[in-house]
């Protein structure tokens, strides 16, 4: 029995290397001229092989929470989804960052390789400095644009769900004389009266970011208005004149101060129900 049991095992041994090995030749890179850091082919280069294919891991079910707002054990839908789509947006924008930062870096490798051919050159540099400004203005506003989205269909659920409390409709709170998010964030200050308020720079922010939303979906504007600068600088206490862009610095603020008036929200919430069914 021992005998056997040690072939076995042996066999068995054998079995896990082949398929280590299998796995290997999988994740390896097939391309015969990528651009990864092991397997770069200068003499490609070199015959007038500009093209460059990108070999990055990235790890495929990154598991780790968002930093921004994780619900308490147990809360209502609207928070639970909330917090779901936060997550969502801040992976994909994390894995999105990465894919970016490596196809700039190969995109430059690409277009240095094109420098003694002038008709290879132009025709790369064209297309490197449109892919570059574009993609990094995309990345960022899309991801702007995405958690704005929540944050205010957050806003519209509890308004709704407090506003069945008090027999209203949701058509009679969305004020028709300012947009539906500032609608939504009175009517809440006013149902849950010393329990949840905006600060002044919170109003501000969102405010600026709207201003940003709205200004990029209607007409493709993505410079942000000196006055408009101006009041980030003072809400981030940031040194004077320093340039205001959409960022990963502006994207970070944006879900950390959404994140935040999200929490207090719920906090909010919860008080005000335990209050209305004790009635």
């Amino acid at each position: 029995m021992e005998f056997f049991k040690r072939i076995f095992t042996k066999k068995k041994e054998q079995e896990v290397v082949k398929n280590e090995e299998i796995i290997e030749k999988k994740i390896e890179c097939s391309s015969e001229n990528c651009g990864c850091k092991n397997c770069e082919h200068k003499e490609d280069e070199k015959n007038g092989d500009y093209l460059k294919n990108i070999c990055i891991q990235i790890e495929t079910i990154p598991c780790e929470p968002n930093p921004y707002f994780v619900v308490n054990d147990e809360s209502a839908k609207f928070f639970e989804e909330f917090e779901i789509r936060m997550t969502t947006i801040y992976r994909m924008y994390s894995i999105n960052s990465i894919f970016l930062k490596e196809y700039q870096k190969v995109s430059r490798e690409s277009l240095t390789s094109t420098r003694d051919n002038e008709k290879e050159f132009s025709k790369y540099s064209k297309c490197y400095f449109i892919n570059n400004n574009a993609f990094k203005e995309i990345h960022h506003m899309s991801n702007l644009l995405n958690v704005f989205m929540i944050f205010e269909v957050l806003l519209k659920n509890i308004t709704k769900d407090i506003a069945y409390d008090k027999h209203l409709d949701l058509e009679e709170i969305q004020n028709k004389n300012m947009s539906y998010l500032n609608s939504y964030i009175l009517f809440l200050e006013e149902a849950m009266k010393g329990n949840f308020s905006l600060n002044e720079d919170e109003r501000n922010f969102i405010g600026i970011v709207r201003k940003i939303r709205n200004d990029y979906l209607h007409d493709y504007m993505t410079e942000i208005p000196e006055s408009i600068e101006k009041e980030i600088v003072k809400i981030f206490n940031l040194r004077t004149g320093k340039r205001i862009t959409v960022d990963e610095y502006f994207i970070e603020n944006t879900c950390k101060s959404f994140g935040a008036i999200a929490k207090r929200l719920e906090k909010a919430y919860w008080e005000y129900k335990n209050k209305f069914l004790e009635k």
